[in-house]
């Protein structure tokens, strides 16, 4: 890339950051006490590139990994690099992951009518394996929670909600991405599943369907064979608001 390329992506990124700042401005709040402070002052944004420029060149990086703003985008979600002051007043930056969606995406935990729990087999390109999980996904712009939960209930397993639970907001992972998830209970109105996934899930990577009593969920949370952050959680929470039973048979 030359120069000229270089400069121009950088003031991309920077206007980018400067819109999305004022799309969505929960996301640049500087509450009293932050360990790291967000900078505005152009001057302070130049700075803080610098002198992470300095470092990534040092460690044999290229310089780009200081530049600020929006230096990813796309329909799920962009990256984000903050020019930031630390506690101990150092200037560098700091980056994290920002949803699409304002309102973040959604699990769902779904129980059919005799109460068993739904779980897919679920192939994810980012661990390179199967795991077995509840259906979840990307909010779409103006998509609240339960209607990404709806939705996703229709796309991953093919059922309709005959009702819902809220169950909470879940932080994914606060060290790197901004905004919660929301998690629900749903009843299905079903007492069976398909016996195989629909073209377009399996095109997503469902592999297979598996209804399980509350016992054997239970169960497979205790021997590890479920891993799936989203689906933990909405187990520690249905289980604490007595939605779940704490000690099925």
């Amino acid at each position: 890339m030359g120069a000229h390329d270089a400069a121009t992506g950088k003031q991309t990124a920077l206007t980018d950051y400067e819109a999305l700042r004022e799309h969505r401005p929960e996301l640049f709040v500087n509450p009293p006490g932050a360990a790291f402070e967000i900078l505005f002052d152009r001057a302070d944004q130049d700075r803080a590139a610098d002198a992470m420029a300095r470092l990534a060149v040092a460690a044999g990086l290229p310089e780009s990994v200081g530049d600020i703003g929006v230096v990813y985008r796309d329909a799920y979600f962009c990256l984000v690099r903050d020019a930031v002051r630390f506690a101990n007043g150092r200037l560098g930056t700091y980056i994290r992951i920002v949803p699409a969606s304002a309102s973040g995406g959604a699990a769902v935990l779904p129980l059919l009518a005799d109460g068993r729990v739904v779980l897919l087999r679920h192939f994810r390109h980012a661990s390179r394996e199967w795991h077995w999980e509840i259906p979840r996904g990307f909010g779409a712009p103006g998509e609240d929670g339960a209607g990404t939960a709806a939705r996703e209930l229709q796309e991953e397993l093919g059922v309709h909600v005959v009702d819902f639970t809220y169950l909470g907001a879940l932080s994914p992972d606060t060290g790197l991405r901004a905004g919660v998830d929301h998690l629900y209970l749903a009843h299905v109105g079903t007492d069976q599943v398909a016996d195989e996934p629909a073209g377009d899930a399996r095109a997503e990577g469902i592999q297979a369907y598996r209804a399980v009593s509350q016992g054997e969920f239970r169960t497979m949370v205790a021997d590890r064979r479920i891993s799936d952050a989203f689906t933990l959680s909405a187990y520690a929470l249905a289980t604490a608001q007595g939605v779940l039973e704490a000690d099925p048979v």
